[in-house]
């Protein structure tokens, strides 16, 4: 087998560097993204106990009242 450049070997080396902090930035993002959906969904969900809860009396037909 021929030995290999030494070039190649330290692009080759670069390549894999470059490609690891990309995994990590987009794992970054994603957890950024995750957290973010979850702190909305908190808030948009509050919790209500059935005895402070006022019943919702469900609506008639969409017609004049007289």
């Amino acid at each position: 087998m021929a030995k290999r450049n030494q070039n190649t070997f330290f692009k080759r080396q670069k390549e894999i560097k470059r490609r690891q902090e990309a995994q990590e930035k987009m794992a970054r993002r994603q957890g950024k993204k995750k957290q973010e959906e979850e702190g909305e969904d908190m808030q948009l969900v509050a919790p209500v106990d059935a005895e402070q809860a006022e019943p919702v009396e469900p609506a008639g037909p969409a017609g004049p009242t007289e």
